[in-house]
């Protein structure tokens, strides 16, 4: 690809930025091979040519993506580990070390998910750009991108629905079938597993807390954390229509006390010692705390952010594991010897 003088470049990525150009689709039909859809995102897969696959993003375009990319550039990390894990390569990463693979990890850094050094990806070359489909910087620089010729997707990944789509998309992509079996059927079998064994009828209360250095905000059953639980059967205080598409809303520390939950799980993002802090400084702090049922009871849990924050990927089954014991004390949720392993 043939790229135009930095000049003009910073020119058309100014104008891109001030207008949304949904470039790079196509409504051209392929064939007609098994579909695949996430029904809570709006993303799927709509059919497959020996040469390509058609996608519906969480914008509605209709893109059709060239199977066999050479020069890949990802611009999401988590999505980057996906990409790996079914076969694909990337030509650079974001900053951060979580979901980035081993293989990734000595690439250009392209800066963070809403800084990105636009110049450094056009020096790589790339055939197709991957990135977060609910970033509106993210898309307006993959709308330039489009109108110098390379292959866009926008890529919405929320939860474990999106996990399973996204695979499937990307081992279509790169043509490696053999892992859509060796990974996504395996890790669906072993999550399904333990949801199996949750005992039937009981339905515990939970309450998700997200601390920040900065603040405290209460997650829905719209956050990874959320979706964990609803699958596993607990109900979310916050789940009312009131919040609904919301991930995280306002701590009502008089809601909680009324709701009394059985369980309280703090997400954490940052520094964990200072969201500690800001845990204590905001809620734990006030004597009517220590009055809530999963105080008193001992099931109050910080979770670690690797499942709880970011995206487990191959390790889903390790996280469903964690919270249902969690939410189940007593039941058997193992997965046997080496199973939900990341590896």
């Amino acid at each position: 690809m043939v790229f135009v003088r930095r000049a003009l470049a910073v020119f058309l990525l100014f104008v891109c930025m001030t207008s949304l150009l949904f470039a790079g689709g196509t409504q051209e039909p392929a064939s007609d091979r098994k579909v695949a859809g996430s029904p809570q995102s709006g993303m799927s897969i709509l059919g497959e040519s020996d040469a390509s696959v058609r996608f519906r993003e969480v914008s509605g375009r209709i893109v059709e993506i060239p199977k066999f990319p050479k020069r890949t550039v990802i611009m999401h990390n988590s999505i980057l580990d996906l990409w790996y894990m079914a076969g694909g390569t990337s030509l650079a990463r974001l900053r951060g070390a979580i979901n980035v693979p081993a293989e990734a990890k000595d690439l250009p850094v392209l800066g963070s998910i809403a800084s990105i050094d636009v110049e450094k990806i056009m020096k790589l070359e790339p055939d197709l750009l991957i990135f977060s489909g609910t970033s509106e910087y993210q898309r307006k620089i993959s709308d330039f991108f489009a109108s110098e010729g390379v292959a866009s997707l926008g890529i919405n990944y929320e939860n474990y629905d999106d996990f399973g789509l996204i695979f499937d998309l990307f081992t279509r992509l790169n043509g490696r079938r053999d892992l859509y079996e060796a990974y996504l059927i395996p890790t669906q079998e072993k999550v399904q597993s333990i949801i199996d064994r949750v005992p039937k009828g009981v339905h515990p209360k939970v309450c998700i807390l997200f601390a920040s250095t900065n603040y405290v905000k209460v997650e829905t059953e719209e956050t990874v954390t959320g979706d964990y639980c609803k699958r596993l059967g607990a109900v979310n205080i916050y789940r009312e229509s009131a919040f609904e598409g919301a991930g995280r809303v306002d701590l009502s520390l008089e809601y909680i006390l009324e709701q009394d939950p059985d369980l309280i799980f703090v997400t954490t993002m940052g520094d964990v010692e200072k969201c500690t802090a800001r845990i204590e400084m905001e809620v734990s702090s006030n004597p009517v705390w220590a009055s809530l049922s999963a105080v008193k009871n001992g099931r109050f849990h910080y979770l670690d952010k690797s499942f709880s924050i970011y995206k487990p990927n191959r390790a889903y089954p390790e996280a469903f594991q964690r919270i249902a014991e969690l939410l189940y004390p007593g039941t058997d949720f193992s997965l046997g010897s080496g199973e939900g392993k990341a590896e």
